[in-house]
């Protein structure tokens, strides 16, 4: 599948990395050279809820993406990652839709009204059709609440960059070729937010994410969430052979525990974690982590497939 339409094509010199806690900024200045940095956002900046961003204090998150557009050496145009709970994804059936984008968004905005509890014209929608696998096809939705995209958008255009796509941190973790030789699986952990993503033939099969209580064994509840996920994938999808799983986790301890389980399971193959990238000061890079740094470098490195 062609993630990059989830993004951006040519990908941009620049990614920011956004969170209510910190603003991560990636510039590439040469085709495999990276420049990062970093600043805390002040509190009250973004506003998240439960349908996820629904406000953006402009006054408050300027100073602090001005701070960072310097390190960016002049780029005007940026890619911004968000936290998966921000945004809302979905994987809907395709059958019967429109050809004409206007149409099919019209016809998502019905289906989801069913699934948010905010009203479909409120909602910012970027839908990609998934490849179709034997006779059934998908479509990949990200939502969000317009206003609180657009606000997003004009901070950054107050500082003089122009936004070119605005995505989540899931979408900007798939692996270049995930699910193309055998299945894949996504998982990611953010705090108190799971998401799971399974790709058979470079197609989106399954995509599940849910917040996670703040008062439980993280790693328990996750694994519990994810054997319930491969119990089904198996059943309902035939995928009785190898699975790779993909982990993405800031927290260390959390992805420790997490690998660990995938070992212990049968038919499953833990790839390799993610690498922090020969992104400068090394400093900065190290304080940041890989978590943060892998998506905002493959999305300007146009590595997203």
């Amino acid at each position: 599948m062609n993630w990059q339409r989830l993004l951006t094509s040519p990908p941009p010199a620049a990614a920011w990395d956004l969170d209510t806690g910190s603003a991560v900024m990636v510039y590439r200045f040469a085709p495999a050279a990276f420049h990062c940095a970093a600043e805390d956002t002040p509190e009250g900046a973004f506003e998240v809820g439960p349908v996820g961003l629904q406000a953006v204090d402009r006054k408050l998150a300027g100073p602090c993406l001005a701070r960072l557009r310097g390190a960016a050496e002049g780029a005007r145009n940026a890619a911004v990652i968000v936290p998966s709970s921000w945004l809302r994804s979905f994987l809907l059936e395709a059958e019967g839709l429109p050809r004409r984008e206007r149409e099919l968004h019209e016809v998502v905005r019905w289906r989801l009204k069913k699934l948010l509890p905010v009203a479909p014209t409120e909602l910012r929608l970027s839908i990609v059709r998934s490849p179709e696998l034997g006779s059934r096809r998908k479509l990949v939705v990200l939502a969000g609440i317009e206003k609180a995209v657009a606000a997003l958008e004009a901070a950054f255009q107050e500082i003089g960059i122009e936004v070119g796509l605005v995505t989540t941190r899931l979408f900007a973790s798939v692996p270049r070729g995930a699910g193309a030789e055998r299945p894949a699986m996504i998982v990611q952990a953010e705090d108190n937010f799971l998401s799971v993503l399974v790709l058979e033939g470079g197609a989106a099969r399954l995509l599940r994410s849910k917040p996670l209580p703040s008062d439980v064994d993280a790693a328990e509840t996750i694994t519990r969430e994810l054997r319930l996920t491969l119990d089904f994938i198996r059943d309902r999808f035939g995928l009785a052979g190898e699975i790779e799983v993909s982990l993405v986790c800031p927290n260390r301890e959390l992805e420790a525990a997490l690998r660990r389980w995938v070992g212990e399971q049968p038919r499953l193959a833990p790839l390799v974690g993610a690498v922090r990238p020969a992104c400068g000061p090394t400093t900065v890079a190290d304080r940041i982590g890989a978590a943060r740094l892998a998506p905002a470098v493959a999305v300007v490195n146009g590595e997203v497939r």
